[in-house]
């Protein structure tokens, strides 16, 4: 039996082009983040539009500015309360008023009272909102705005609102496309007539063709209201698999049909079809240009075509087809046989003609597959169609496949071991501890409060005894090291709202001066965090270091250093719609968000041990801790942690943090010169396995989902007697 054992770890791919680094903190710069976001959200605007008073008709215009204020979870856009005030011109005459509206950002919509000032009046306001364009109207959050004042003396205005003072930038957080736009056009490619030996290989190729993508894409979940009538769907789908396994000899025989078998009677079919194309009526072609040719289209099918699409896999697309991929692969083809090939322009025509009908075949099975699963996100084309089965069935072979899907390389000498769920706070506790550097805890529950509405323990725990235990002693040592790690928190909204986490969050990003306050029963609790602060706050009046430094970079300076970077990402953002949500219906896509649980600390370049990272685990809670949950983690050591930095860089930029603002610690850097040599020797001398492990993530919401390719690789593509090891499901 072949064993095949791939290590994945879930992170995010490579990212290039971040322009120019800041400095440290430490040499003046204030360190960026997100922060979080405020309860209370400001925006200006204006409209222009038309109104009726008396029966005369007037002109207006106006200049307004808007306070908002959300009922529930902003994420959920359910209900807000607004407060605006506007001035302008009505006909010839000074207008302005205040209007309190309820918004409806869910709906688009929202009604005001509108007591204007110039007559005097309260009139009822309908407001419809559109941002237009994904991100808004100029992608900075902009609503288009149309204001309906029905009655006698009616009005209508239509403007816009532009977000200002926000700390999260608006209409930056999430992509501008919510699909993948393909080309439909047709290959435009003559029709050639062929010979019928070449059109019978053809024919036998198409009906594999079909027969692989049928087992290959096996889709059998049907849904439905009629859950009855959904697994009788079912029960058919594998009646129909299950004859579909067996043929039917001339004899009248019956013998099972093997899927290997039958990618092998496809290729040959195909390379029957090119040999005789390739040699037409003339008997002198030599057999290396046979091979050639069939090399050459079977790689620019994989290349051009089969891997482009099914990286795809899990995206919305726009014109389902594969028709951009198989021109552009057609193109380099005819090149290639036109300036490499050897052949007449007679032979190669038809040379083309054939892999024109295979372009064919792949675009005809993508149809079928799509309907059969009724959803393009789940349409994945076979491998097969370009490669043998003694291509992909050893653990070399396999592992270069998936690195070509995912644009990712599997890396030597990591470490890794188990955290199992009781394991997983001392963990995170301990690696804050550590952290020379930098920390980050990228995680969806950080726990505000428990099950029962108390002050979470195991968070208070994390916060006094890990984060300001940390800041204190480092500050106490600054005066020696001179450096000062950056901690940093990355938290999805949904979860900080829902969980409340903004009691500990506001904390550890002003521990300097904030001071919290907690439900009656907990004051113990209030004096171990004021004690915890005190210690700090003594820390830095002792070091002569960072006295000096107020006093030539400013307090505010002081306090973007002694503190830990909060960034709750994926803010709640009403002009981000889509209608590949709900199939048919525009509703935001705030439902999209980040579960990602990961640490990692003093990942760098200089050396691929200098730091460690825990994928997966659990939350930071009470109830994560005890025997109630059940989580697993793994603690890793070695080079495949370092594109953890580019995960966060990249969720950072997509939150709309500039390039030149990424933190320091995040920021690109070359290897060191004996870095390859360092893992060599860590593989050499530490008695432990190492593994070879490959980085992939699925992106937030209309993002690549590298994690589902990798996973569609391996399940297509693994020979019989393989093995995967999945450490927790």
């Amino acid at each position: 039996m072949r064993v095949l054992f791939s290590v994945l770890i879930v992170t995010v791919p490579s990212l290039l082009g971040l322009g120019a680094q800041p400095r440290p903190s430490t040499d003046g710069d204030r360190p960026t983040s997100l922060g979080q976001p405020g309860l209370w959200r400001y925006s200006a605007g204006g409209a222009v539009g038309g109104a009726r008073n008396g029966g005369t008709g007037l002109g207006l215009g106006e200049v307004r500015a808007t306070l908002s204020r959300d009922v529930l979870n902003p994420v959920l856009g359910l209900a807000a309360l607004q407060v605006e005030s506007y001035a302008g011109a009505r006909g010839s005459e000074w207008d302005g008023g205040l209007r309190a509206r309820l918004s409806l950002p869910f709906f688009r919509a929202g009604v005001a009272a509108d007591y204007n000032l110039l007559d005097d009046r309260t009139r009822w306001t309908l407001s419809f909102m559109r941002p237009l364009r994904r991100g808004g109207v100029f992608y900075d959050g902009s609503m288009a705005r149309l204001d309906i004042s029905p009655g006698r003396n009616w009005s209508v205005a239509l403007g816009f609102d532009k977000p200002i003072q926000r700390r999260i930038p608006a209409g930056k957080t999430r992509p501008t496309r919510d699909h993948v736009p393909l080309e439909a056009a047709p290959l435009n490619a003559p029709r050639q007539s062929l010979s019928a030996e070449v059109e019978a290989s053809l024919a036998e190729a198409r009906s594999i063709a079909d027969w692989i993508g049928r087992f290959t894409v096996t889709w059998l979940e049907h849904e439905g209201a009629d859950h009855v009538r959904a697994e009788s769907m079912v029960v058919v789908r594998i009646e129909h698999l299950r004859r579909s396994l067996t043929s039917r000899r001339p004899d009248g025989t019956v013998q099972p049909r093997l899927y290997e078998d039958e990618v092998r009677r496809f290729h040959s079919a195909m390379q029957h079809a090119f040999v005789r194309a390739v040699r037409g009526s003339s008997t002198t072609v030599d057999s290396s240009t046979e091979t050639d040719v069939l090399h050459t289209a079977r790689g620019l099918l994989l290349d051009e075509v089969l891997l482009p699409y099914d990286r795809l896999l899990g995206q919305d697309k726009r014109d389902e087809t594969t028709r951009e991929f198989a021109r552009r692969a057609r193109s380099i083809f005819r090149r290639w046989l036109s300036t490499a090939s050897g052949l007449t322009p007679g032979a190669s025509d038809d040379v083309l003609a054939v892999f024109t009908a295979l372009l064919d075949m792949v675009e005809a099975n993508r149809a079928t597959i799509r309907a059969a699963c009724h959803n393009a996100r789940m349409v994945w084309l076979p491998l097969q169609y370009a490669l043998l089965p003694e291509e992909h069935d050893t653990q070399a072979e396999l592992d270069a496949l998936v690195e070509r899907a995912v644009g990712e390389r599997f890396v030597e000498g990591n470490f890794v071991s188990y955290v199992i769920n009781e394991q997983f706070q001392h963990q995170l506790s301990r690696t804050i501890l550590a952290a020379k550097n930098y920390h980050v805890l990228w995680i969806h529950d950080v726990r505000g409060v428990d099950a029962h509405g108390d002050p979470d323990e195991m968070s208070f725990r994390q916060v006094t005894r890990s984060y300001l235990s940390a800041l204190t002693a480092a500050v106490r040592a600054y005066d020696r090291t001179g450096s000062i790690p950056s901690y940093m928190i990355l938290i999805d909204e949904w979860f900080y709202r829902v969980n409340k986490t903004h009691i500990w969050m506001s904390l550890l990003e002003d521990p300097l001066r904030h001071r919290t306050k907690l439900p009656r029963g907990h004051s113990v609790w209030e004096d171990s965090l004021a004690a915890a602060q005190a210690a700090l706050r003594q820390a830095v009046a002792e070091s002569r270091l960072l006295q000096a430094q107020r006093t030539d970079h400013g307090d505010d300076w002081l306090r973007s250093v002694v503190k830990v970077q909060v960034n709750i990402t994926h803010a709640a953002d009403p002009t981000f719609w889509s209608r590949h949500v709900v199939k048919g219906l525009a509703v935001p896509d705030n439902v999209y968000r980040d579960h990602r649980k990961l640490v990692f600390y003093d990942v760098t370049e200089a050396d691929p041990y200098s730091g460690e990272a825990i994928y997966t685990g659990a939350g930071v809670g009470e109830h994560y801790s005890n025997l109630s949950w059940e989580d697993r983690a793994l603690l890793v050591s070695g080079p495949v942690t370092l594109h953890l930095k580019t995960a966060a860089r990249e969720l950072l930029r997509g939150q709309g943090v500039a390039p030149s603002r990424i933190p320091w610690h995040l920021q690109p850097r070359d290897r060191a010169p004996d870095y390859d040599e360092r893992v060599k020797r860590a593989i050499a001398e530490s008695g432990k396995h190492a593994l070879r492990a490959l980085g992939v993530h699925n992106a937030v919401g209309f993002g690549d989902k590298n994690v589902n390719v990798t996973k569609a690789v391996l399940y297509t593509m693994m020979p019989p007697g393989s093995v995967i090891k999945i450490p927790d499901s």
